[in-house]
């Protein structure tokens, strides 16, 4: 509702002006009418309308002389005239004073509508101007304050106060006590703040919102706990919230604790606000914790990425997400790391191997350094072996490239109980047309090939190491000591000791 004044010495036109605006239906209250132009100034400089409609020829102050007080004292009140007297002086008047209307009596009903809506959007118009500047003056604030508050290097640059304008951050940062937090996902963007705090988007995390509290008082944890009822009280809320800090210099510190609690947090946690301690004090610098952890497939992966399979390598890939995510030991920050240094490996093996860089605009490594969401890093990972494979040269490979394709798996894997089914499966092929392609394509069957590569190994651990020949059989694939006897002996001729025997005496 728009508030407004009546100024005019007859109290009946008053009564009638009241009367006639209440029978408009505009969105208008109200709040005070005088008689003279002095009475008028004091109703106008208490009650601070939005509106006033003020009669010209008045006793003790008349209208020119009210028009230019109140113009100097409340400059956003939009005035309208009404006047019975239609000479130039007071018209004259009326326009410099930036009157919204300038009405003759008698007037009617539509005058009268017209002058007062005219008047609102004026109100409405200087309101949006003013949010805009305000919110514009906000939002450069909180760029300078957001580079401060998140940046990498450990440098400790003080906060000068006096840069900033906009009234939110000055109530923000003249208070006692602050506390930071760091949300991830849409809730907390959308979240009602309490007075005193301020939050933007963080400007290297997509996804991520930061959020700064203050509280007059100081050394109760006040900050933190308005912080935590703002985001308490929102389903879905991923957030990590600070320890109290009493200076607003130490803001950067408390930032980087909330970080770190929050990468601290299990991996794919959907659900959960960290809280630091009272006193903490560690800055947000935290160890990893637990045992070194290696991925016991990692060798399969690369595999087949090598050899360009898109839905072997996206399954291996998917089995060590869920894998992340089943245990609560595996921390956003210990999973990023490990992404990080599988990123590390597929570009030095493929590097070797067929002479490719995948992601060599690095794009991929700066979102799995920094990625602050679960599901945004599986995605990115996912997204790094999709390319990965699209580069890779082999992916259409047939006939005999497909037949080197496997040649090569079982030169890799020869010491694992490979049958032509399970390598048929994992290249995506029916196992008789595997076993007639190979044939056709090499000279052997796949049953001959790999029994020849296993026993070329066999010759050369014979030869090269004094090895008992039981742990010679398990290491080439053959878990049945005399099976391998039986084999070894019918494509050589010899045992495998009497082989050894004869080449040391030889």
């Amino acid at each position: 509702m728009y508030r407004y004044v009546v100024i005019d010495d007859e109290m009946l036109i008053r009564k009638a002006i009241i009367k006639k605006i209440s029978s408009l239906e505009l969105p208008l209250a109200w709040v005070g009418e005088a008689e003279d132009g002095e009475e008028g100034l004091m109703l106008v400089e208490r009650e601070k309308p939005d509106i006033v409609l003020t009669d010209m020829r008045m006793p003790v102050m008349d209208g020119v002389q009210f028009l230019q007080a109140v113009t100097e004292r409340r400059s956003e009140a939009q005035l309208i005239v009404i006047s019975g007297y239609s000479d130039f002086e007071y018209t004259r008047e009326a326009i410099v004073s930036s009157a919204a209307g300038y009405i003759l009596k008698p007037f009617d009903d539509g005058e009268l509508r017209q002058a007062l809506t005219k008047a609102i959007e004026r109100i409405e118009q200087t309101r949006l101007s003013r949010r805009n500047a305000t919110g514009i003056e906000l939002e450069l604030d909180l760029v300078r304050f957001a580079t401060w508050l998140c940046r990498n290097s450990d440098d400790e640059t003080s906060l000068r106060i006096e840069a900033y304008s906009s009234e939110p951050m000055r109530r923000l940062l003249s208070a006692g006590s602050f506390a930071a937090a760091v949300a991830l996902g849409s809730v907390a963007a959308a979240v009602r703040l309490p007075e005193g705090c301020v939050r933007f988007l963080h400007p290297d995390m997509p996804g991520t919102t930061v959020l700064v509290c203050s509280d007059i008082s100081v050394g109760r944890q006040a900050a933190s706990s308005k912080l935590y009822a703002c985001l308490a009280g929102e389903e879905g809320v991923v957030a990590a919230i600070s320890s109290e800090c009493s200076s607003v210099q130490a803001l950067p510190r408390a930032y980087r604790e909330a970080v770190s609690l929050l990468e601290s947090l299990p991996f794919g946690r959907t659900a959960g606000i960290q809280r630091a301690e009272a006193g903490r004090g560690d800055g947000g610098k935290e160890a990893d914790g637990g045992a070194e952890w290696r991925w016991s497939r990692v060798e399969d992966f690369l595999y087949e990425l090598e050899e360009g399979n898109e839905a072997q390598a996206l399954r291996l890939a998917g089995e060590l997400f869920a894998e992340f995510r089943s245990m609560e030991v595996f921390t956003m920050r210990r999973v990023r790391k490990i992404c990080r240094t599988l990123y590390h490996r597929i570009v030095e093996h493929l590097g070797e191997v067929h002479r490719i860089t995948p992601d060599s605009g690095l794009e991929t490594l700066s979102q799995l350094s920094y990625e602050p969401d679960a599901q945004a890093l599986e995605k990115h990972f996912l997204q790094l072996v999709r390319d990965t494979v699209a580069q890779v040269p082999s992916r259409t490979a047939k006939g005999a490239e497909l037949a080197q394709q496997i040649k090569h798996y079982i030169d890799r894997h020869f010491a694992q109980q490979l049958t032509l089914e399970e390598v048929a499966d994992r290249f995506f092929l029916h196992p008789v047309y595997l076993s007639v392609m190979f044939k056709e394509k090499t000279g052997e069957t796949f049953q001959d090939y790999l029994r020849r590569i296993r026993m070329e190994r066999a010759k050369h651990l014979l030869l090269t190491t004094k090895y008992r020949v039981d742990r010679i059989s398990v290491m080439i694939g053959y878990e049945n000591t005399k099976y391998f006897y039986k084999v070894f002996k019918k494509e050589t001729g010899f045992t495998p000791a009497d082989f050894r025997q004869r080449q040391v005496e030889g």
